[in-house]
Formats: C-alpha cells, structure tokens, sequence
C-alpha cells in the first residue's frame, strides 16, 4: 500500500457539508479522532460543542475535550 499521507491532504473533506478542505484555513475544528469540520458555524456546531465558558471544545462524535 501507498503513503495514507501522501493523497490524504487533496481527499480530506468536512464531515457536515463535504466541502473540500484544500488549505490550512479551510480547516473550522479537527480532532484525534479523525472528525474535521469547515469554519462554517453550521458545521462546526453539528460536531463540536463549545464548553467551559468556551474555555475548551467537545467532540460530539467520541466525547473528547479539548
């Protein structure tokens, strides 16, 4: 098998819209668990939640704070 790496970055797509995300700022939130989401609001709220007084962020798929 080839590098998952190497074709990763053109294939990587927001989890809520599908929007391709091509370039650093195209990327709203990620996290370790491989969910990554564009900077639209919408998107970002339908994986993300924010917590702590938006102190940190909670992955709504795996439960993760960050």
């Amino acid at each position: 098998m080839g590098s998952r790496e190497a074709g990763s970055a053109a294939a990587r797509r927001c989890r809520a819209c599908e929007r391709e995300l091509l370039a650093p700022q195209d990327l709203g939130w990620e996290c370790g668990c491989g969910v990554a989401v564009c900077a639209e609001p919408v998107c970002i709220e339908e994986y993300f939640k924010f917590v702590a007084d938006g102190e940190a962020t909670r992955c709504l798929t795996c439960g993760n704070v960050a």
